[in-house]
């Protein structure tokens, strides 16, 4: 496969990204993100579109299994998780993975904030180590208690007035856990 074919589907599945047929560190950094947030095969992480990932790239942008286009998980789309600022999209598999568990319990779930580039996140007023920028949080629809995502497995929960949970992150498991955050002893938070 041409490298122009390569970058065409990361950004057919949402990474904003140039189809020139150069494999600089923009289009590797693409590379390594999709690897890490596609979770319907283990792809090694090394930003190289080896067959592996060649042919996951091809499954999610092409509809594959039946799934809708450019799916990273059961329920969610790579796009979802896209930030609101330069549009680029890192995800972590662990954060997928909880809240695939999650929508299947309380039905369909708008991620309201998923990765955020630093600029964005500067501009929303987020903590400048926002779990967000690593691609290991998201804000949510609150639909569930901070004792059920608990039990989900998320290490970060923000609770808002009323007592439902509009953040979780996978902290104890991304490269930034500066609360000392596990599964079983989750950071909490009211907002």
């Amino acid at each position: 496969m041409k490298f122009k074919d390569i970058q065409a589907l990361l950004v057919e599945i949402g990474w904003p990204i140039a189809v020139d047929g150069h494999i600089g560190p923009i289009t590797k950094q693409a590379i390594y993100d999709f690897q890490q947030g596609y979770t319907f095969i283990e792809l090694g992480t090394d930003g190289i579109a080896g067959p592996n990932t060649h042919a996951a790239l091809l499954d999610c942008a092409r509809n594959a299994d039946g799934r809708p286009s450019g799916m990273c998980a059961e329920f969610f789309s790579f796009r979802e998780f896209a930030s609101k600022g330069n549009g680029w999209i890192r995800v972590h598999p662990r954060l997928l993975n909880r809240l695939d568990a999650y929508r299947r319990l309380v039905g369909p779930v708008r991620i309201i904030s998923g990765y955020r580039d630093s600029e964005h996140n500067k501009r929303v007023g987020g903590a400048g180590n926002s779990q967000h920028v690593y691609g290991t949080a998201v804000d949510i629809q609150g639909k569930m208690t901070s004792g059920q995502m608990k039990e989900l497995g998320f290490s970060g929960i923000g609770i808002a007035p009323g007592g439902l949970v509009v953040h979780v992150d996978v902290r104890a498991e991304g490269p930034n856990n500066t609360t000392g955050a596990s599964v079983g002893n989750p950071t909490m938070w009211h907002y």
